[in-house]
């Protein structure tokens, strides 16, 4: 493996992270304005844990980025490049390296709390369907400090033999989350976008919740296919694992911004269709009640079920 190779690579690395921590910084400032003006940062509002973890997304992703241009500049800059730049690509007990992997980490670990947080509200903050989930996210979280410190003792040429279990661990924790909180969100709203339409014997009923199905699966696809990008590329030993680990944090920040950014592009829409006030849409109540027929069909197709 050439000097030139291992540069070209970081380089590449953090020229794909600068672009698409524009976007995502974007979609960061439209979301905050949308939490604003419809008053959903409020300290007793069920959404503002939301707003708290996308803040820690946002800044953890933030100091990333940061960090990588960090490097850039030490290995080109200050190393000059050539083969003293190439040594700080690769030694991974650095601590640009272990600052690196500690925020992904975080990144990751906030990500997949969002998610179980979703599939917690949508089942009507029913905490039994948020055991299974929460034991996953505590062996990630066991997974990624064993990682962390294996980073700080191992060299790129011990690194992928001895800690491969780790991230195995790791990337199968963050698959099982998306896809057990995914599975269970489909079968609660499908369950009851049926119920609705039994209920109104309207074939539009439920029309929201369907949208609110559609934008979880989108956006859980993205982050499920970089994970499985990640951990494909990791078993069979390919350097573009090193790149897809250095934009992972971005692109999870971005696919959790999707899903808030539709959802709450849905209530604008809504609330200037119908007439809403901003208050009448804070929090996703998918509650089976049965009375009254017309009061409950006008919540849900009105997007009163749309939160998260």
């Amino acid at each position: 493996m050439s000097a030139n190779f291992v540069l070209a690579h970081g380089l590449t690395e953090a020229v794909l992270e600068l672009t698409l921590y524009g976007a995502f910084t974007v979609l960061f400032s439209t979301v905050v304005y949308l939490f604003s003006a419809r008053g959903l940062i409020k300290r007793k509002s069920p959404t503002f844990f939301v707003f708290l973890a996308l803040v820690v997304l946002f800044l953890s992703i933030t100091a990333h980025w940061i960090n990588g241009i960090y490097v850039v500049y030490l290995v080109f800059i200050r190393l000059g490049g050539g083969f003293a730049g190439e040594v700080e690509y690769l030694t991974l007990s650095t601590k640009e390296s272990l600052a690196h992997l500690s925020l992904v980490e975080v990144a990751t670990v906030t990500t997949d709390s969002l998610m179980i947080y979703r599939l917690y509200v949508v089942w009507s903050y029913d905490r039994r369907v948020v055991i299974f989930p929460g034991c996953m996210i505590l062996c990630q979280m066991v997974a990624g400090i064993h990682i962390i410190y294996d980073f700080a003792h191992e060299t790129i040429f011990n690194f992928y033999n001895l800690s491969n279990p780790w991230v195995t661990t790791s990337l199968v924790s963050s698959l099982v989350i998306s896809a057990y909180s995914t599975g269970m969100i489909i079968f609660k709203i499908t369950r009851m976008s049926s119920s609705i339409r039994s209920l109104t014997g309207r074939p539009s009923s439920g029309k929201s919740l369907r949208r609110v199905l559609a934008i979880i699966v989108e956006s859980a696809v993205l982050q499920t296919t970089m994970t499985v990008g990640i951990l494909v590329s990791f078993q069979i030993g390919l350097l573009v694992q090193a790149l897809l680990t250095a934009i992972q944090p971005v692109v999870f920040g971005i696919s959790v911004l999707l899903i808030h950014l539709r959802v709450g592009l849905g209530w604008t829409a809504d609330s200037n269709t119908i007439g809403s006030t901003p208050t009448q849409l804070t929090t996703l109540r998918l509650s089976a009640s049965m009375a009254p027929r017309r009061e409950q069909e006008d919540d849900l197709e009105r997007g009163k079920v749309a939160s998260f």
